[in-house]
């Protein structure tokens, strides 16, 4: 690995790992987003143990990663993502320290990863983070009382397609194929059906 000491591919890699990080915690799966971020941040951490680095701004990457995540998490609040933000990218820039120097870093490099990152925090971030939190707006109980039609024959199994979709479905009475059922109860994605009929309609 004789490029992680090099301070340019340090820095890509410390944006790189922050932004894998940052999606793995804002969208968990399978773990293996958890699992490339753990790589990347442990070669970030072997990049940091063999170059000088400024250990208060270790505080402000630890600090800055926390309220990006809190901001993307717990808050509308677009003042406070861009601050939480450039609270990060401080800290990345400044974690890496050269003698006479004020970015450890190339600035042309410093630049366009800078703007990379804050760019898929506020965009990716955001858009993922709205997805994770909106509740389902879909109430599966309304189909209960809508009329469908028998795909299949109905007794102790068939299916029905209501409401733009099929469902499995039972009765306690054979229902021929292709005729009107009505929904009288939902059990998880199973429903129970009656064969419809004006009685069967005024008894809902």
């Amino acid at each position: 690995m004789i490029f992680l000491p090099d301070p340019n591919f340090a820095f890509v890699l410390l944006a790189i790992a922050f932004m894998v990080t940052i999606f793995a915690l804002l969208a968990p799966g399978t773990g293996i987003l958890e699992a490339i971020s753990l790589i990347l941040l442990t070669l970030v951490g072997f990049s940091m143990a063999n170059l000088a680095v400024n250990t208060w701004a270790i505080l402000l990457l630890v600090g800055g990663i926390v309220a990006v995540l809190l901001a993307l998490k717990r808050s509308e609040s677009s003042y406070l993502l861009a601050s939480s933000i450039v609270l990060l990218l401080l800290g990345m820039l400044l974690v890496f320290k050269r003698e006479g120097r004020l970015l450890a870093m190339d600035p042309f490099l410093a630049i366009i990863v800078s703007i990379s990152t804050a760019a898929f925090i506020w965009i990716v971030g955001r858009n993922t983070a709205k997805a994770f939190q909106q509740k389902p707006q879909r109430n599966l109980d309304k189909i209960v009382g809508q009329i469908g039609k028998a795909v299949t024959d109905i007794s102790k199994e068939g299916s029905v397609y209501v409401g733009g979709e099929n469902w499995s479905a039972e009765s306690e009475t054979l229902i021929k194929k292709g005729s009107p059922v009505i929904i009288r109860k939902r059990e998880g994605l199973l429903l129970k059906v009656e064969l419809y009929s004006e009685s069967s309609k005024k008894k809902s």
